[in-house]
């Protein structure tokens, strides 16, 4: 069971009129006329009302009274009187119960015509033109008035319910209008006398009444009936108590918006600080500030060597070309960053600075030459599958969905995805987004709209994948996408990020840290 401070203000607010409904919300007062007398002046107006063809007279008009053994019993026209034994909880002994039918005009809507709605004419309420805040302005529709119509007028202190769809249940109180407006069908119009209909309000916002339309409404459609309506039973107490219990509610509703605002607050703030939390143990990650700094780690200059030596083997052998703009950053004796490309020599800012051993580097300095994904013939039923920006939710693929792609044999050797790369949206809503490949999956080839990362020494792409969730990265891709029309990256703006490097086996601490941390927050 959820204690108070875990509940919501709408909870909490379903909790109150609960309470209200069953007699617990405010003391009751022996010098109140009781509920019984109340009673017989209903049947009064009821009787009334039959009399001015305002309402139907029943075959078998029902009442419900308290017995000697103070039990309740329904009486149906002359039947004798039938025991009730499913009354939802008790009421105070001043109280009464009494069928919703007895205390209403009650009307479940007219159905007009679509084909006759006109830009003139009375407002039409539909269950989609209301909630429980008011009647909803846009997309209104209207109606050519008729004298037939007049049963089907809303008047202030008139309560709409939805009965059908996936709303079904919806109710709201008018308090004023702002012109004629008319129910359509499906809506329940609720027109209580001789109750103060903001109470009756209560008991039909309660989770009493939610439980009884929940559990009747077909599975079809979702609907409730007319019949269901007008058996609701209503706990029905004094009328000065009636009074008393609409003011408390009331003294409670600028407690509850209160309330509302500040657990809106908190759950968003619930819900966003983890993700900050993260993107904070990442950035400080980058900056070499998330694990100790070890006095016999290689150098980050080492690494690159390695790389670099490795890709002149590559260039030579013909399997990449080589980079024009090749470039080397280097911090100089001035302490300023520099970038040297061909002979040019360029000074450069860097967004923080970072442990000795580390290096910044652009990044396609440490990876092969970026490649765009296959833009050829369409979707087919043939036996390679295609992997596009869609397929990429959280950092992961359901791969049992991927449509098939007409594709060559030969061009499924140019753009069949590999373990240890890494994909990366180019454009669109989703741009920078991307995903490492950490096993292999053969006959799957990469979309036209992402852009692969292959790494020359591949170990170092569990480190870049990190990289490329920091704040970092993502101010990057902003800056390099800003002024677009449409949002996008392309290949050249993604060789030349700004990666700060530290050696594999900082690399390795870093990376068993943060899958620590991250199960923590998570936990």
């Amino acid at each position: 069971m959820k204690t108070i401070k875990n509940l919501t203000a709408d909870e909490l607010r379903k909790s109150i009129l609960q309470l209200a409904i069953q007699g617990k919300l405010v003391k009751q007062n022996p010098d109140d006329e009781p509920a019984s007398e109340l009673v017989k002046r209903i049947y009064e107006e009821k009787n009334k009302l039959i009399a001015e063809g305002k309402i139907k007279k029943e075959k078998n008009q029902s009442y419900i009274f308290k017995g000697d053994d103070n039990c309740y019993y329904e009486k149906f026209g002359n039947n004798e009187p039938v025991k009730i034994d499913d009354l939802p909880f008790n009421i105070p002994d001043s109280w009464m119960w009494i069928r919703l039918k007895n205390t209403s005009i009650l009307n479940s809507g007219y159905a007009f015509k679509s084909d006759k709605f006109s830009k003139d004419g009375i407002r039409i309420i539909r269950i989609s033109d209301f909630n429980e805040n008011g009647i909803l302005n846009k997309d209104i529709k209207r109606y050519p008035y008729s004298i037939e119509l007049e049963q089907y007028k809303i008047l202030e202190n008139d309560i709409l319910l939805c009965m059908t769809g996936g709303t079904v249940g919806k109710s709201v109180f008018i308090n004023s209008l702002n012109e004629d407006s008319y129910i359509n069908q499906r809506v329940a119009l609720i027109r209580i006398f001789k109750i103060l209909s903001k109470y009756f309000y209560a008991y039909l916002m309660s989770p009493n009444t939610a439980d009884i339309i929940n559990k009747n409404k077909t599975s079809t459609n979702d609907n409730i009936s007319i019949k269901l309506i007008e058996d609701f039973l209503i706990p029905l107490p004094p009328l000065e108590e009636q009074q008393r219990i609409v003011d408390k509610i009331n003294s409670f509703e600028p407690l509850l918006e209160k309330y509302d605002k500040v657990e809106k607050e908190l759950s968003k703030l619930e819900k966003e600080f983890p993700e900050k939390l993260k993107r904070s143990i990442l950035q400080y990650a980058i900056e070499g500030k998330l694990v100790n700094q070890d006095p016999d780690d290689e150098p980050a200059s080492v690494l690159l060597e390695r790389i670099k030596q490795e890709k002149e083997r590559l260039i030579k052998e013909g399997k990449i070309k080589r980079d024009k703009n090749e470039s080397n950053i280097y911090q100089g004796d001035d302490k300023n960053y520099y970038e040297q490309i061909g002979k040019a020599l360029f000074k450069i800012e860097v967004p923080f600075d970072i442990p000795n051993k580390w290096l910044w580097v652009k990044s396609h300095q440490i990876m092969k030459p970026v490649q765009y994904g296959y833009n050829g013939p369409g979707l087919s039923n043939g036996k390679v599958k295609l992997l596009r920006i869609t397929d990429i939710q959280n950092g992961n693929v359901n791969w049992n969905t991927l449509p098939y792609c007409n594709i060559s044999e030969s061009q499924v050797n140019i753009y069949q995805i590999k373990k240890n790369d890494i994909y990366i949206a180019r454009t669109g809503g989703t741009i920078g987004k991307s995903f490492r490949l950490d096993m292999d999956m053969p006959n799957v080839v990469f979309a036209g709209y992402l852009i692969r990362f292959s790494f020359i020494e591949q170990k170092i792409s569990k480190y870049i994948n990190l990289f490329l969730n920091t704040p970092l990265y993502w101010n990057q891709v902003a800056d390099k996408s800003a002024g677009t029309g449409q949002p996008n990256i392309n290949g050249v703006s993604l060789s030349n990020l700004l990666v700060p490097i530290p050696s594999y086996s900082e690399q390795e601490r870093i990376l068993n840290k943060i899958n620590y941390l991250f199960q923590e927050i998570d936990y």
